[in-house]
């Protein structure tokens, strides 16, 4: 099988030969004879542990995983070896252009050094797309900017000119909506999680300030750093985290380049850098980095092909994720992909009910990531796929420990990293996903549907993943999920070389999980009841202003009613009993009208209706 370069933007013919290249014709007469192995799946046929620990071990070997750089090529090379010895078909490389910016990664350090008042300081990271010093680095007075400080005491643009700013972050505090554990739909391990909201201490779970210290790093760099004029020569960045836990850390997201270079520092060995800034001392910094104009840059589609894989009686499930990154686990969810690709190519194509389509996407750390990065695979080819793709799963972070702060040093708890399965809040889709986690046995896991309060009515985690779970959405309201560890858990945006942050029993266990919802998509006739529009009408009914209702005094209680009718005639459709739902949503819909004004709001209901109605109608509609 030839592995085959492609233009970006396929158009309608390309892609459509894309999609029949296959050999495989229709089967009729397997329409019915589904697989045992894809109803329930079959634990002894998931990778095993000691082959992922093989493949960790692979990954772990090559460094941080940049877009271009040789690691990335060498894990591309691996997944696209996989794809091929598991019968993948249309393994193309979907090429667009790409300027990359780089400098020597963790462990090596001889790219990035700092020198402070004449002391060596280790430095824990370089900070990103901050543009080069050279080989000989730059020299200059320090000028301390505290982020903790009142903003009147902080220095002025005109004063951090021509000097190295050294930036001290705000510490963490433990507050706010981010700084804990969410409500959920679900959870397994409950004994070892702390309760919704709760403030996780670093100690006991380092996720959470991690992922505060390194978000912080944007605004800093778009308030202070991008002017053109009175520029600092340099700067460099404070973290309020030990030295375990900073070395080899990177910025997420990654930010468009500018030009004042910029190195990140532990809080132990910034200390004294910070009392130095205070008071104007002497520093010598340095960042050798170099840009390459024309770097290789792809994101790879493929296909495990189904029965009627070439017919336009095919359709697909999709699976996502990114294959760039700066940590092992943190860009995984290709090998978790390959995990469940794995079990499927041991299951006769012509008894795969569905093609699996899957896209690994590499712009999740380019600069401005895929939200200002254009060249959206799935965007750019989005009517021909819309009509082949029925639904889907998404991998991320995948293979984790739970890491905390140990003193100085940044060790593996003992525990599972956590596992979300986030979906929307449609009771089927959600039930699919308790039933796949308790199944798999996945240690740590929460099950969450960000649109509507969870178990405790606090709200739930938010959807993490969009880049990818997305498209999902943008492809027609399909039945989604995303098996995403909690990023920061094993180490966050930290690459090192050894295997303390990887734990291959919660491997196998995602993997069986996200085997589990491919096959609820690969063995449900009647998806109808499985679209996020159902709980889209809910979430838009709660998202009603008291001041949307033309009675306001009483908008609590009609809403309530609102919610009530929904849920009432969602009660038959999950049956798919549709005898009733044309005119309950009718109903549904001029209540919505007679009760509310006429705005954005009741537009969206308005807009999901209709869309509700042509599901039925095609469903109810009779067979050729």
């Amino acid at each position: 099988m030839t592995i085959r370069p492609a233009a970006w933007r396929f158009g309608a013919l390309a892609l459509a030969s894309l999609l029949a290249a296959c050999n495989g014709s229709s089967n009729d007469n397997a329409a019915n004879d589904i697989d045992a192995r894809i109803a329930t799946i079959d634990k002894s046929l998931v990778i095993s542990p000691t082959e992922s620990t093989t493949w960790f071990q692979t990954k772990a070997s090559w460094g941080a995983t940049y877009t271009g750089s040789a690691a990335w090529k060498s894990y591309m090379a691996f997944i696209e070896a996989r794809l091929e010895e598991y019968g993948a078909t249309n393994i193309t490389r979907a090429r667009f252009p790409y300027e990359r910016w780089y400098t020597t990664e963790y462990p090596d350090k001889s790219g990035w050094s700092l020198t402070s008042d004449g002391t060596a300081v280790d430095v824990a990271s370089y900070a990103t797309q901050s543009g080069s010093t050279g080989p000989n680095g730059v020299t200059a007075p320090m000028v301390l900017l505290d982020l903790g400080a009142p903003a009147a005491s902080r220095p002025t643009a005109a004063q951090m000119a021509g000097k190295i700013v050294v930036v001290k972050q705000a510490p963490y505090t433990y507050t706010g909506g981010s700084a804990g554990y969410t409500d959920y739909e679900f959870r397994t391990n409950e004994d070892q999680f702390l309760a919704p909201f709760t403030a996780v201490d670093p100690t006991y779970e380092a996720s959470y300030r991690n992922r505060h210290q390194y978000g912080q790093m944007g605004s800093t760099i778009n308030s202070f750093f991008r002017g053109t004029t009175n520029k600092p020569l340099g700067h460099v960045v404070v973290m309020d985290m030990p030295p375990g836990a900073a070395q080899g850390g990177r910025q997420h997201g990654t930010p468009n380049r500018y030009e004042v270079p910029g190195l990140l520092l532990d809080k132990v060995n910034g200390a004294k850098v910070v009392e130095d800034a205070r008071a104007g001392k002497t520093a010598t910094l340095k960042l050798n980095a170099q840009v390459e104009t024309d770097a290789l840059a792809y994101t790879l589609v493929a296909t495990l092909p189904g029965k009627d894989f070439g017919t336009d009686k095919d359709t697909a499930v999709m699976m996502a994720t990114h294959v760039d990154g700066p940590a092992l686990i943190q860009d995984a969810g290709a090998l978790g992909i390959l995990g469940v690709i794995k079990y499927y190519a041991q299951i006769p194509q012509a008894k795969r009910p569905r093609s699996i389509f899957m896209v690994f996407d590499t712009r999740h750390f380019v600069p401005g990531a895929e939200r200002s990065y254009p060249y959206d695979f799935v965007e750019d080819n989005h009517d021909q796929l819309a009509k082949w793709v029925i639904g889907g799963v998404a991998v991320e972070h995948v293979g984790g420990a739970q890491m905390a702060d140990a003193g100085n040093e940044f060790r593996a708890t003992g525990r599972a990293m956590t596992t979300y399965i986030n979906t929307h809040g449609n009771d089927v889709n959600v039930e699919k996903a308790i039933e796949a986690v308790k199944y798999a046995g996945l240690p740590r896991a929460q099950v969450n549907a960000e649109e509507r309060p969870g178990v405790n009515g606090q709200a739930q985690n938010n959807w993490f993943g969009r880049n990818f779970a997305a498209h999902l959405e943008t492809l027609g309201n399909h039945p989604v999920w995303h098996v995403t560890g909690d990023w920061p858990s094993s180490g966050y945006q930290a690459f090192y070389p050894g295997m303390d942050r990887f734990k291959p029993e919660v491997f196998t266990a995602q993997v069986t999980t996200a085997a589990a919802l491919v096959g609820t998509l690969m063995t449900t006739q009647d998806l109808v009841p499985m679209s996020s529009s159902w709980s889209k009408v809910d979430q838009g009914i709660r998202a009603l202003l008291d001041a949307d209702f033309n009675t306001p005094a009483t908008a609590a209680a009609q809403r309530s009613a609102l919610l009530a009718a929904s849920k009432a005639m969602f009660s038959s459709v999950r049956k798919s009993d549709y005898s009733k739902t044309q005119a309950e949503l009718d109903a549904l819909r001029s209540s919505i009208t007679g009760s509310t004004v006429a705005n954005a709001r009741q537009q969206t209901l308005l807009d999901l209706i209709t869309d509700l109605k042509a599901r039925v109608a095609k469903a109810t509609a009779p067979r050729a």
